[in-house]
């Protein structure tokens, strides 16, 4: 058995498989994948030297491909073609090894150097050297992305022909040749070099193209997206607004009916002229308050949840119907907050349960400022959902039973206290706080309290009110933190 035989098609070998790793992005390269590509490459090697004297060269380089294939799907598991993968691998290896031979030929004719072993051994090592330096081209540090598995990726066909040529081209000049190259290594070099330069230029430009084409649709179809939620928006808009025109346009008729016939009836009391001018003036009043609320529906800012943009959306329909101002803040990405922190029905359930307390308390109460802010996202490094409210706040007996037993301020006005057990199970569950702060007093133009789940891992139950004092006079236990 040729040893020279064996030194080159090992040394190649082991550089067809780390070409591979490398234009595949595999990084996590362990003992049992470095096992798994000597073993693929001694039975590769051992069979072409066993075979190079009988079977044909083309039959022994499909033998070759075949077996390293079937290793590279065991040890690479991502969404990649392994043929193509291999193909690639197979010709960059080869322009690889021919570069290190023409570079090998500088220290062979300098110190005559005459030993193939030797010659072979100097090669190999600067195949590696040279494979070192491929690792570090920008394009191909993180590999080769456009050998991954796309959906209407037609010029994957242009990558199989020309590569397959390729190493077909490779395998005839030099693949064969184990004496002195000398005589064809520029010209190997000069088709190889050329060819594969001129293929991985067409296969980028075509992949960055693509890329570009999806990006450029990307944007079109956002555009097309939010260019018809505008429409809707202003259809939907259109539509209440005719809504509103055909309900007035009746009563307004019959108000002109009535102007004409007191301009008509030069006998009509005074009474009757200012019944109708009140009339006038109702009508006219109660049409600019229906168009008012028409044209004041904020577009609320969005999460990208479906579920939470939904309930929001559905709060505010439920703060208009009772007259009451929202508004809603979203800072930060809320699906981190859903994946890592929070389930989102969980997060979903805690926002409608607070949002509609603080609908309950502000109708509660007397307060003719009503408004409500909702605050989702991150303040000071921690997630918080928080609802400022202008309703009444809670009785003192009702702040100490939270979360031990179902209790409300507002039973008759549909409270049930439910909504804070759940709160707190969610609170538990996360390991979040619930900050219950008591800005002011009510009918004083401002918010009077914020319910605050904060997600910072402490779960603490903090009440910071006016108040203090005297919630702190009705405490038993430490469960609660109060501060003023």
């Amino acid at each position: 058995m040729n040893s020279d035989l064996i030194i080159k098609q090992f040394s190649v070998n082991i550089l067809i498989y780390l070409v591979a790793f490398k234009i595949s992005n595999v990084k996590d390269i362990n003992y049992k994948k470095i096992i798994k590509v000597i073993i693929g490459t001694i039975i590769t090697t051992t069979i072409y030297a066993i075979c190079k004297g009988y079977v044909n060269a083309v039959f022994l380089l499909i033998i070759s491909f075949t077996i390293q294939c079937i290793f590279l799907s065991i040890i690479i598991k991502d969404n990649i073609s392994i043929i193509i993968l291999n193909l690639v691998s197979n010709a960059i290896t080869y322009i690889i090894y021919t570069l290190a031979t023409l570079i090998e030929i500088i220290p062979m004719v300098y110190l005559k150097i005459e030993n193939n072993t030797l010659n072979f051994i100097l090669i190999t090592l600067i195949s590696l050297i040279l494979f070192i330096l491929f690792s570090k081209i920008k394009r191909i540090r993180n590999g080769m992305k456009f050998l991954k598995r796309y959906k209407n990726q037609e010029y994957i066909d242009i990558i199989e022909i020309n590569i397959s040529a390729t190493l077909i081209l490779a395998y005839c000049l030099f693949g064969n040749y184990y004496g002195n190259l000398t005589r064809h290594i520029l010209i190997s070099f000069i088709i190889l070099g050329i060819i594969m330069f001129i293929m991985i230029q067409k296969t980028l430009i075509l992949y960055y193209k693509q890329k570009l084409l999806e990006k450029t649709m990307a944007d079109y179809e956002e555009e097309i997206k939010q260019k018809d939620e505008i429409i809707k928006e202003l259809s939907e808009e259109k539509f209440k607004i005719s809504k509103v025109n055909h309900e007035f346009y009746n009563r307004q008729k019959s108000l002109e009916k009535a102007v004409k016939d007191f301009i008509n009836n030069t006998s009509t009391e005074m009474g009757n002229e200012l019944t109708i001018i009140n009339k006038i003036n109702n009508l006219s009043k109660e049409y600019s308050n229906k168009m008012e609320k028409i044209k004041q529906v904020e577009k609320l800012p969005l999460t990208d949840v479906e579920e939470i943009d939904e309930m929001f959306k559905y709060m505010q329909s439920e703060c208009i119907k009772n007259n009451i101002d929202f508004r809603l803040k979203i800072e930060g990405n809320i699906i981190s907050l859903i994946n890592n922190i929070i389930e989102k029905d969980r997060l979903v359930t805690l926002i409608g349960d607070h949002l509609r307390d603080a609908i309950i308390a502000i109708n509660s109460g007397t307060n003719k400022f009503k408004s409500i802010i909702a605050i989702l996202g991150i303040k000071d490094k921690y997630y918080e959902f928080c609802v400022y409210d202008t309703g009444v706040e809670f009785e003192i007996e009702t702040l100490l039973k939270l979360g031990l037993e179902p209790v409300t301020t507002h039973k008759n006005t549909g409270g049930t206290g439910i909504g804070f057990i759940s709160t707190f199970e969610t609170i538990n569950k996360c390991k979040a706080s619930l900050i219950i702060q008591e800005k002011n007093k009510e009918n004083t133009n401002n918010y009077t309290k914020a319910v605050i789940i904060r997600f910072d891992g402490k779960k603490e139950y903090r009440i910071k009110s006016y108040r203090a004092n005297e919630i702190k006079k009705q405490v038993k236990d430490n469960r609660i933190i109060i501060e003023k």
